[in-house]
């Protein structure tokens, strides 16, 4: 691994810039305590810095947004997918009440893809990708999920989760 300029330790540097005269015990606790804020506050930089590395590492890519889903949602299986609405032309989302889930219906003309929830109808396909997450997850905040899809996915692009 490469030495980062920032990756630097705080005590033994202070210790190394302390004289050599006044490296005693008593002082070096001093000068510890004196220290120990300023080394909590280059942890928080440097796991502020290696968050900012992940966000910009990832991009709306299908394989990145999916990377990014698994790796804060479902890290150890990763089990969540995205897969393009292009595969579910010909194909009915149809809500069902009773379960409250969504199911997938074959339809007989295979033009459009027609959404229907509990609304009643919802019009032709107005999704460009679908999320997909097991149903084993099904307690998962929504709120967070749509927050990380929309902080990652481009802004002309609309989204569906379904649970299978």
């Amino acid at each position: 691994m490469l030495m980062s300029a920032y990756d630097v330790n705080i005590k033994r540097l202070g210790l190394l810039l302390l004289p050599t005269f006044l490296r005693r015990p008593l002082m070096t606790s001093l000068l510890y305590a004196v220290l120990t804020p300023l080394s909590y506050l280059h942890t928080r930089f440097m796991i502020f810095r290696q968050d900012a590395a992940y966000r910009l590492g990832h991009n709306g890519q299908v394989c990145y947004l999916r990377a990014v889903l698994n790796d804060t949602f479902d890290p150890e299986l990763r089990r969540i997918t995205v897969t393009d609405t292009a595969q579910y032309v010909g194909v009915l989302f149809v809500w069902l009440r009773e379960e409250a889930q969504g199911m997938l219906v074959p339809h007989r003309d295979a033009g459009t893809m027609l959404l229907i929830n509990r609304r009643g109808f919802g019009g032709v396909s107005g999704y460009d990708f679908v999320v997909n997450i097991p149903l084993e997850m099904r307690g998962l905040d929504e709120s967070r999920l749509k927050a990380v899809v929309n902080t990652y996915k481009l802004v002309s692009k609309r989204f569906a989760i379904s649970y299978f």
